[in-house]
């Protein structure tokens, strides 16, 4: 599981993964092929729960309390 930033970018692609929404799955794919996987196998905004003490998010440590500000991609092989 990776853990990004959940940025407002201006073009929607953060509504889109941490939604889970369809048109999030080109950029979930195309990250997780960026990190030598095969595919996204699920992506969501991370509940605090996602977040152990020993994974921080890339860019971010914005998951405290009830809140996350990150998005969770999980990759397979």
């Amino acid at each position: 599981m990776f853990f990004i930033a959940n940025d407002s970018d201006g073009y929607g692609i953060d509504r889109c993964l941490a939604s889970g929404a369809e048109c999030g799955t080109a950029v979930a794919n195309a990250y997780c092929k960026r990190q030598s996987f095969a595919e996204a196998a699920t992506f969501h905004k991370a509940d605090p729960g996602d977040k152990t003490s020993a994974i921080h998010a890339e860019g971010t440590d914005s998951c405290h309390r009830s809140s996350c500000d990150v998005v969770a991609i999980v990759c397979t092989r």
